[in-house]
């Protein structure tokens, strides 16, 4: 029963750090945040219990590495693996994206926490879909919030709310470089 209580409490007390606060975040505010930035492809993605706290379960995400933009030690292996709180279907957390084998992206993570986990920044904002754009034959970075990218007033970013990679990397790295 303690066991069970804890865990309750340990998982909303998670939940509700990774809520974002009302309004859109910006890139900006996602550099900042973040504790990682990587570019890279889906490996892996399974459902396991904590390895320290079996009574917690987490999803384990493991990638590889295209390019790091910020942190990211265990990245230089060419691939960078995160425990995010709550299962792919086992108290799966709504406010925090799910992950796909083969998937390219770019994830902006807080911080690793003192029990090992982290999510994207902001939640859903702080992953972008990577992929080619069939109509113009580039890579492109898109994000479910598109205020986000909207707010930026980036040049490379089309109507569709979808804005060339190479751009968009660019302006991650100076913004990262301009933190440290």
């Amino acid at each position: 029963m303690k066991r069970g209580l804890c865990a309750l409490l340990l998982l909303g007390a998670l939940a509700l750090s990774t809520r974002s606060q009302g309004a859109p975040m910006t890139l900006e505010d996602l550099v900042r945040s973040a504790g990682t930035i990587l570019a890279g492809r889906v490996l892996d993605v399974r459902e396991e219990r904590h390895p320290r706290y079996p009574y917690l379960i987490v999803t384990r995400v493991t990638l590889a590495v295209e390019r790091t933009f910020k942190g990211g030690a265990g990245a230089s292996s060419r691939r960078f693996t995160f425990r995010q709180i709550g299962g792919l279907t086992r108290f799966r957390i709504l406010d925090l994206p799910g992950y796909r084998v083969g998937e390219e992206l770019v994830l902006f993570l807080y911080p690793e926490s003192a029990y090992g986990l982290t999510s994207p920044v902001g939640g859903m904002a702080g992953k972008f879909r990577l992929f080619v754009d069939p109509q113009t034959n580039r890579r492109v970075v898109v994000n479910e919030f598109d205020a986000l990218l909207s707010s930026q007033r980036l040049a490379a970013r089309s109507e569709r709310g979808l804005m060339e990679y190479e751009t968009f990397a660019l302006r991650v790295a100076h913004m990262a470089s301009a933190l440290r």
